[in-house]
């Protein structure tokens, strides 16, 4: 396991929540009830409602894969995790890569005070990517 599968994780994890809020604002679309957009004029009703459900079930097609992967992934991220003998190291990353807190509110679950670089600093030593 790299540092950089790791980040890669986090961000198909935050992909994951976006598609899903997207899917959750297009719930509720919104426009003009005759059809018009600015100030033109036009003959032929809008489709919101349609064009929303349509997109929805493209996301949720989407949604669907990428928490696959990300299931897959995070088994990996486990397995390797087992193999980890450093308890500080485990904690760590299970709190800012499988839960994606910042690295100040993982340093305050870790060592008990707020701080942006004492849990990064230590996870980019442990691998090797810091002196």
């Amino acid at each position: 396991m790299t540092i950089e599968e790791l980040e890669d994780f986090k961000g198909l994890s935050t992909e994951v929540q976006a598609i899903q809020d997207e899917i959750d604002s297009l719930y509720n679309p919104v426009c003009c009830p005759n059809g018009k957009t600015g100030g033109g004029h036009s003959s032929t009703p809008s489709a919101p409602t349609e064009r929303a459900v349509g997109r929805i079930l493209d996301l949720k097609e989407k949604l669907e894969a990428t928490q696959d992967e990300l299931a897959r992934e995070m088994e990996t991220i486990e397995q390797w995790l087992e193999d980890v003998s450093d308890a500080e190291i485990r904690s760590i990353i299970r709190w800012h890569y499988l839960l994606g807190l910042d690295w100040r509110r993982t340093n305050m679950k870790v060592y008990g005070y707020p701080s942006y670089y004492a849990c990064r600093k230590r996870i980019m030593r442990y691998f090797g990517k810091e002196e």
